[in-house]
């Protein structure tokens, strides 16, 4: 018998299996395909939101959080996993204005470095790459990447090392519920005990409480492509128009992403290709005449507002929901991993939960 069992193996399941680890829970992780092998993997590892003017002060606490740690994170699975998760401050270029006075007030309100450029030539030294068209943008140059794949291996070592318990491709078939209480969880193979059971399935998390009041996450799927390039054509990471470009150390650049609600579909489409590609060219010129390596696709758990589930269940005593990042779970994975935690071992909590409640207007 585990102490919690959380269901689901991505970011937010095993950096949330981490913490109760190292506060001393026995783990259980179950997972119906491989560690990491959904989501978690296939975003492109830029350590904040997007836009994060936009985003509610929930979603921002648990960023602001995350990016502090991720320094000694990164040093910390690497020193367990002998994996380099390539974590990188390469800075954040957005080359829109029309958002300045707010972005400019967000940045002053949370204490992040941001510049307004309105110099071309600036703007180009910041990024030789970048479009000459472009003439201006926010410049946030303290924002890191990490490389997805190599985060999730990373984790999957430390498992191994510090002795976490995980059963990949096992889907759970049923919570065992008890006078209003979890007991448990059952696989096809096997019925598995515990008190405590943590919901962290992402964009699958709403598929296991069919009856009792339900966990409101819907899957959105994001198309990527990544080009062979050289190591340090592109320094910066670009946000234009909706589109983003993040090169990586050895010379790959992602290009991404598309937005689309077609279910837990997960093919990739020539148009998304199309899209991506002139969208990438645009921003990056030099992109143009890149091969294209790969496309793919993953699935975010999307929420109304875009702010996570992290809390216990308001009506089944024992289980917990750490569900519904959107496109953020690998910037808020850390803090929310926390969170859920200290909900469970009963230490004093670092945020306010009440926003991140399942009652809550998400």
């Amino acid at each position: 018998m585990s102490d919690v069992i959380i269901i689901g193996g991505g970011v937010i399941g095993m950096l949330t299996a981490r913490e109760l680890h190292q506060a001393g829970a026995d783990v259980l992780v179950i997972e119906r395909g491989p560690l990491g092998g959904e989501s978690s993997w296939a975003g492109g590892g830029i350590i904040s939101p997007l836009q994060p003017w936009r985003y509610s002060d929930a979603v921002n606490h648990l960023a602001e959080i995350s990016k502090a740690v991720y320094p000694s994170l990164a040093q910390q699975l690497q020193e367990e996993s002998n994996i380099d998760c390539e974590l990188t401050t390469s800075g954040l270029l957005f080359t829109d204005l029309d958002e300045r006075m707010q972005a400019e007030d967000w940045a002053q309100e949370w204490a992040v470095e941001l510049h307004t450029i309105k110099d071309d030539k600036l703007i180009h030294e910041i990024e030789p790459q970048l479009n000459r068209a472009i003439r201006g943008g926010l410049w946030m140059p303290k924002i890191m990447q990490i490389r997805n794949p190599k985060l999730v291996k990373a984790l999957k070592g430390s498992f191994d090392t510090l002795g976490i318990s995980y059963s990949e491709h096992t889907p759970v078939t049923e919570l065992i519920i008890d006078g209003g209480a979890i007991k448990g969880v059952s696989t096809a193979r096997e019925t598995l005990t515990a008190e405590r059971v943590i919901i962290a399935s992402g964009a699958w998390s709403a598929g296991f409480i069919r009856q009792e009041r339900n966990v409101e996450i819907e899957p959105v799927k994001g198309q990527m492509i990544m080009f062979s390039g050289e190591p340090g054509l592109i320094r910066r990471m670009v946000l234009s128009s909706g589109h983003y470009i993040i090169p990586r150390r050895d010379g790959r650049v992602l290009a991404g992403s598309t937005l689309e609600r077609t279910g837990f579909d997960k093919a990739v489409t020539a148009d998304a290709n199309r899209e991506l590609r002139l969208a990438a060219a645009a921003i990056i010129p030099a992109l143009a005449n890149m091969e294209i390596e790969r496309q793919w696709a993953g699935l975010r758990p999307g929420t109304e507002r875009g702010i996570p589930y992290i809390c216990p269940h308001p009506e089944i005593d024992g289980l917990f929901i750490n569900a519904g990042h959107y496109r953020n779970g690998v910037v808020l994975g850390p803090a929310s991993a926390r969170l859920m935690a200290e909900m469970i071992t009963g230490q004093a909590v670092t945020l306010d939960p009440a926003s991140y409640a399942l009652e809550a207007a998400h």
